[in-house]
């Protein structure tokens, strides 16, 4: 049995990597940003000290490396401080900076994940399992609670709990998680229905039993597609809330943090200042949403075998098929005009 565990895991793993490449280049990426955020004392090339990265005003905007001509360059090799990046407008080193900026952003991004999918889940198996006037009841506040604008509702809930790592987490995961827990009830619905379940409910088992039995080993998959969907989208909101001035505590190193408060300020003097923790938002953007539809479609099985796998051999051979009879239609028509 373990064998066979075993295997199917491996067989999911590579299914993943053969079928989505892209996929499996997305997977990649969000390892190499963890290991970034892990290692960030070790890769930075300016430590953080007492909680906040040093900075010194003498070298104040300092152009990136490749932007210097020779004599810039002989100048910071003598003095022995070379800003591959440049610095902002306080001295500080924006490689540093972007490096523990991506600390953040994972830490950010797991907590929401864990957090959103825990919320979705206790709400859409107990409205699911418990059923009747119980399910139509948090149904209604869950109606109520999605008309509200996300953003707005952040900021709201920014204001009341203020700035901080924690109360970011709060304010993304919550409404993120109850948003989501629509899905969740779907998916065990279905599931509720299956015989199985009847049988055991016919048997007296108590509805713990029954959301931890039956339904909740039947939706894993769809929660795991669920939570690593929404990565992308909580880097991006993350970064939403720092421009309007709600997100990490200052002096906190953000990609969302810098755009707002040195690169604004600076955007047409020292335009990297922007640009690189943009890049760095894009990339873990389209990392998470890679990884997340192709794990959407390895891992549901009402994708399996279709086309919505993106397997270009069976999109090519359906094309071929329905071009023959298109062609073989054309000519007998013609035989019959």
């Amino acid at each position: 049995m373990k064998e066979k565990v075993k295997k199917k895991k491996n067989g999911t793993i590579k299914r993943l990597f053969k079928t989505k490449p892209l996929a499996g280049i997305g997977i990649i990426i969000m390892i190499l940003f963890v290991l970034i955020a892990i290692f960030a004392d070790v890769l930075a090339p300016v430590k953080m000290q007492a909680g906040a990265l040093p900075g010194n005003i003498i070298y104040k905007l300092y152009k990136p490396w490749f932007m210097l001509d020779e004599i810039q360059r002989a100048k910071e090799l003598q003095g022995g401080t070379i800003f591959w990046l440049g610095t902002d407008n306080l001295g500080r080193d924006v490689l540093s900076y972007l490096i523990y900026g991506a600390r953040t952003s994972v830490i950010l991004c797991l907590g929401v994940s864990l957090l959103s999918t825990v919320v979705s889940v206790i709400i859409g198996m107990l409205s699911a399992t418990i059923g009747g006037w119980f399910d139509l009841l948090l149904q209604r506040f869950v109606d109520a609670f999605t008309c509200i604008p996300g953003m707005l509702l952040s900021m709201i809930m920014m204001n009341l709990l203020g700035n901080g790592m924690i109360q970011l987490v709060i304010v993304m995961a919550i409404p993120s998680g109850i948003a989501n827990s629509r899905m969740i009830r779907s998916a065990a619905m279905g599931v509720k229905d299956a015989g199985y379940v009847e049988s055991s409910e016919l048997l007296g088992a108590a509805t713990g039993f029954k959301m931890m039995k039956h339904i909740f080993p039947n939706i894993l998959p769809i929660i795991i597609v669920s939570a690593a969907g929404g990565l992308g989208g909580t880097v991006m909101q993350e970064a939403s809330l720092n421009f309007l001035g709600y997100g990490v505590a200052i002096g906190t190193p953000s990609w969302g943090y810098m755009i707002t408060n040195q690169g604004r300020a600076n955007m047409f003097t020292a335009p990297y200042m922007c640009l690189f923790p943009g890049i760095c938002i894009t990339v873990m953007v389209i990392a998470a949403n890679m990884f997340g539809d192709g794990l959407r479609d390895v891992m549901d099985p009402r994708l399996k075998g279709g086309v919505g796998t993106y397997n270009s051999r069976k999109i090519s051979k359906i094309a071929k098929k329905y071009l023959n009879q298109f062609l073989n239609g054309n000519q007998i028509l013609e035989e019959n005009c």
